[in-house]
C-alpha cells in the first residue's frame, strides 16, 4: 500500500480503535487525540467520518462508559459523523462478556452505534450516494453462558445471513460504489507475517501472546471472508493492537484494502506519538496521522 497525500474525490474516513478508556493513561491520551482532531489539522469536520472499531473502554464500568462517551460526543458536537462497532472490552473485559454489560453499552453509545436506527446488528449506514458502511457486532454470538469466556469473537449465522443479503453480487467497475465493512475482532488468524523480535526484551509477553492467540480469534472468520469475497472494498477492524495493513491477506478474498486499527492510545516507542489513519474511500489511499504527546 502506498501512503500518499489524500488527493482523491472520495469520502475521508478517520479510523481509530482500541482506546481502552479506564486503563492507565488511555483516557487522557484519547482526550489528546480528540483535541488533535478538533484542531482542524485535517480540515472541516463535516468533510470527515470517524470510525471507531471497538474497545472504547477497558472494562464495562459506568464511569468508563461515561468518560468514553464524552470524548465521542466532543467529536459529534464539532461536526464529525462518528460511527462505532462494539469490542469485547466494551461488553465486559479481557476474560468475559455479559448480556447486561452489552445492553448497557448499546444504550449509552446508541447515537454512534445505531444513528437512530433499530438497535440491532448488523447496521447499514449510507454515508453518501457512493459509500455504504456496514457495521458488525463480533461479540453477538458470544453472549451465551457457554461462549462468553476469553476474548474470542463470533458473529453468528444470523448476522452473516443479513450481511450476505445486503452485499452486491459483484463490484462492477462502472458502479462507482464503495462498500466498507467494520467489526472489532481481527478477521485473519495470524495477524502478522513474522514473529516479533525478542530484542525488545518482551519475550514473556510474546510467548504469552502466541500461546493465547487461539482464545482471541474470530471463530467464524472464514465464513465472514467467504461472504465478503469480491463484494467489499474496505475492511476495518481492531482488537489485536498490531496496527498493520493486512491487505495482502484480504486481497486473497478480493477485498482491496484491510486495515487493523491497532490501539489509538498506544504510544509508538520510536516516535513517541499516538497513531491513526485517514482513508480516502474512493482511491483507497491512506495517510498515517500522528499525535505527539
Amino acid at each position: 500500500m502506498v501512503y500518499a497525500n489524500l488527493a482523491g474525490a472520495g469520502m475521508k474516513l478517520v479510523h481509530i480503535s482500541d482506546t481502552h478508556v479506564g486503563k492507565g493513561e488511555c483516557q487522557s491520551r484519547l482526550a489528546r487525540l480528540v483535541d488533535h482532531l478538533l484542531s482542524s489539522v485535517l480540515g472541516a469536520p463535516e468533510d470527515f467520518v470517524v470510525l471507531h472499531t471497538g474497545d472504547v473502554i477497558d472494562s464495562a464500568e459506568p464511569a468508563y462508559r461515561a468518560a468514553g462517551a464524552a470524548q465521542l460526543a466532543r467529536l459529534s458536537d464539532a461536526g464529525y459523523r462518528v460511527f462505532l462497532c462494539p469490542g469485547n472490552h466494551d461488553y465486559g473485559d479481557a476474560m468475559s462478556i455479559a448480556p447486561d454489560a452489552a445492553a448497557d453499552f448499546q444504550r449509552d453509545f446508541a447515537p454512534w452505534l445505531f444513528h437512530g436506527q433499530a438497535a440491532e446488528f448488523p447496521v447499514r449506514h449510507q454515508l453518501d450516494a457512493e459509500t455504504q458502511l456496514l457495521v458488525l457486532d463480533s461479540n453477538a454470538a458470544e453472549l451465551s453462558w457457554r461462549e462468553r469466556w476469553f476474548a474470542e469473537g463470533h458473529l453468528g449465522e444470523e448476522q452473516l445471513a443479513v450481511l450476505d443479503g445486503w452485499l452486491p453480487d459483484a463490484r462492477l467497475p462502472d458502479q462507482g460504489k464503495t462498500v466498507i465493512v467494520a467489526l472489532h475482532h481481527h478477521p485473519f488468524y495470524y495477524g502478522y507475517r513474522v514473529a516479533p523480535d525478542v530484542d525488545d526484551r518482551r519475550l514473556l509477553f510474546h510467548l504469552l501472546a502466541r500461546a493465547t492467540r487461539p482464545f482471541r480469534r474470530l471463530k467464524d472468520a472464514w465464513s465472514l471472508c467467504r461472504v465478503l469475497q469480491d463484494r467489499a472494498d474496505i475492511l476495518l477492524y481492531g482488537h489485536m493492537h498490531y496496527g498493520l495493513d493486512c491487505s495482502g491477506d484480504s486481497r486473497r478474498y478480493g477485498i482491496p484494502l484491510a486495515l487493523d486499527g491497532g490501539s489509538s492510545t498506544d504510544v509508538d516507542d520510536e516516535s513517541g506519538c499516538l497513531r491513526y489513519r485517514v482513508v480516502d474511500t474512493r482511491t483507497l489511499t491512506v495517510v498515517v496521522g500522528r499525535v505527539r504527546l
